[in-house]
């Protein structure tokens, strides 16, 4: 079995959480709250004749769910065990910089022996891993989907560049003649670009967004969403910043939008639009608010750590999103962006972008 630093970590959050049968809540800047934790009752895996639970009771015993037949039985000992292992195997093989897709032989071997066919755990949405967890703050037994985040490897995407996540612009003021067009084009980086623009007193103004769902998507924030975010990626591509919270600042000043306080008013939509892409949100599907990950976040951090972003503690999860998070640009030839073109007269520019996670 091979996988990346991404689909290893999934399985370490499993041995990780058996070993220890705690989930700890983390603060905004991920640092682990000893008081607020989830007692780790089972791990939900697979689905119909295939799922089994992995039931956290003195030992770990795997379950098939369908017919309550114990399948086998672990001492969680093992499982100390496998965690550090599994850990070290991945920590030495970022270390060499190894691309793409790995074997750890050891780590399959167990966990073959407790019937993982998988690295990741097959779902039809944002959720990685299903666990069933005791809350100390309620005294009830709840089951969750978490999205598993690793800080192992490199940082995440959170919002995913596609055709679908184009926006165009309009040119305005000077006019570019083809030979203008032509070295804008040609100029690899766009810091290059908008000071080319910006030489010859030319600007962009925001048209539309391209994909109609991805806008009605934006939208279900607030109406004004689409040119918020478009105001947004406009700057980080004029080189001001790519880190969310500080291109937040930059637009309040703008004239998008007229409130007793556009940066409390902007932090709040922007949180809230990250909030429903990290639970849900995807571009090119219509957005229902319903949360698909209906736990939050699981963080596997740098040093092994395991803790979650649970969205009974929605202040934490929200403030880590936007502290956390920065533009990224995709490719312009896979996407079809960062080129001016005509139309009816017209000339217009499409940009794009990824938000991904700082680490």
């Amino acid at each position: 079995m091979t996988g990346n630093i991404g689909e290893w970590s999934e399985l370490y959050t499993m041995f990780k959480l058996l070993a220890d049968g705690k989930l700890y809540a983390a603060d905004a800047d991920t640092n682990k709250i000893p008081d607020i934790y989830y007692d780790v009752l089972k791990i939900i895996r697979g689905t119909g004749d295939n799922k089994l639970e992995y039931r956290r009771n003195g030992e770990v015993k795997v379950v098939n769910a369908t017919t309550g037949e114990t399948l086998c039985a672990i001492p969680i000992s093992s499982f100390v065990e496998q965690t550090d292992n599994l850990l070290q195997g991945i920590k030495f093989k970022k270390n060499e910089k190894t691309k793409g897709a790995f074997e750890l032989p050891d780590s399959w071997n167990f966990a073959q022996s407790i019937k993982c066919e998988t690295l990741k755990a097959k779902a039809l949405d944002k959720a990685d891993i299903v666990l069933m967890v005791h809350d100390i703050m309620c005294g009830r037994d709840d089951t969750f989907g978490f999205s598993i985040k690793s800080q192992l490897g490199s940082p995440s995407t959170l919002f995913n560049a596609s055709g679908t996540t184009n926006f165009t612009y309009k040119l305005k003021g000077h006019k570019l003649s083809n030979d203008e067009i032509a070295t804008f084009n040609g100029f690899k980086m766009f810091a290059d670009k908008f000071e080319f623009l910006d030489s010859i007193g030319t600007d962009i103004e925001f048209v539309t967004t391209d994909n109609k769902t991805l806008e009605f998507n934006l939208k279900m924030v607030t109406s004004e969403m689409p040119q918020i975010f478009a105001e947004m990626i406009e700057n980080y591509y004029k080189g001001k910043s790519s880190m969310l919270s500080e291109l937040i600042d930059i637009i309040a000043d703008s004239d998008i939008i007229n409130t007793m306080d556009n940066r409390v008013y902007l932090r709040h939509k922007v949180k809230e639009l990250l909030t429903n892409i990290a639970l849900g949100m995807v571009p090119g599907t219509l957005w229902t608010g319903d949360y698909e990950a209906t736990g939050g976040y699981i963080i596997v951090k740098d040093d092994g750590d395991v803790v979650c972003y649970h969205i009974y503690n929605r202040n934490a999860f929200r403030n880590y999103l936007l502290a956390n998070t920065r533009f990224d640009t995709p490719s312009k030839s896979r996407h079809g962006f960062g080129t001016i073109y005509e139309e009816n007269a017209e000339q217009f520019l499409k940009l794009n972008v990824q938000i991904r996670f700082i680490k």
